[in-house]
């Protein structure tokens, strides 16, 4: 999930102008920070606003990128931090892939009676994916995995390249999806179909212990921000084990 960004005024006192630090100066140009700085969601690298406008952004975190970064044959950008952890080999993807599929059923219960397929494709495949289906998609949100149905064949696809947590959660998120189709088919609420799903990834990520993710799935001005909270209502009112029966009877 990319960062939100934030703004940050400094201190303009004359002393303060004097005492420039490391911690005050931009993370990739190091120009004195003098009278504000940018910073992302629960990171502490500083930026100027020069570096905001003008520098490429991580694919994954959307972090302004220096001089050390790696392009993905895609054309996608990626800062060291996301490449250190990146999942491009099939093999490993489908296992995480299965990994997460058994911890889903195990937390949850969230059984299929038919299987979903797992295809690691790249950016350009999602797109011509997407151009091709049918379902609406926000405009603000960057498609890093797909569930889809065609025919007799249920398919999870997901971009290569994804920092393993993220490719976790976005794998908890996109199962979710697979179990509405199978057992939720009366179901045509936007608000509660990704409600739902951002639901599961977050408990999935809380599963892991991965919770700085997740309070950030919380925080972040994501459009699926408000659905996730509105599930998380529901959860607080009825509990998991009846969240999910009721789900299977909602329209």
């Amino acid at each position: 999930m990319l960062h939100d960004i934030y703004y940050r005024p400094m201190a303009t006192t004359s002393s303060h102008r004097t005492q420039v630090s490391q911690a005050n100066e931009c993370a990739i140009c190091r120009s004195p920070l003098t009278t504000g700085y940018y910073t992302l969601l629960d990171r502490p690298e500083r930026y100027c606003p020069t570096c905001i406008a003008t520098r490429p952004r991580c694919a994954c975190c959307g972090t302004p990128l220096g001089a050390q970064h790696w392009q993905l044959h895609d054309g996608r950008l990626q800062c060291c931090e996301c490449h250190a952890t990146a999942v491009y080999d099939p093999a490993v993807a489908r296992e995480i892939f299965a990994e997460t599929v058994t911890a889903l059923v195990q937390q949850f219960g969230l059984l299929l009676s038919v299987k979903v397929e797992f295809r690691l494709i790249d950016a350009p495949t999602m797109q011509g994916i997407l151009a091709q289906s049918q379902r609406h998609f926000d405009a603000g949100v960057q498609t890093l995995g797909l569930y889809q149905r065609q025919g007799p064949v249920r398919a999870i696809y997901m971009l290569y390249g994804l920092p393993r947590l993220l490719f976790r959660t976005t794998v908890a998120h996109e199962y979710a999806h697979a179990w509405q189709g199978e057992h939720c088919p009366r179901m045509q609420s936007d608000l509660l179909r990704e409600g739902f799903a951002e639901w599961v990834a977050y408990r999935h990520l809380l599963w892991l212990g991965g919770t700085r993710a997740a309070q950030r799935m919380l925080e972040a001005q994501h459009p699926y921000r408000p659905a996730l909270e509105h599930v998380l209502e529901l959860e607080e009112q009825l509990g998991t084990v009846k969240l999910l029966d009721y789900m299977k009877r909602a329209h």
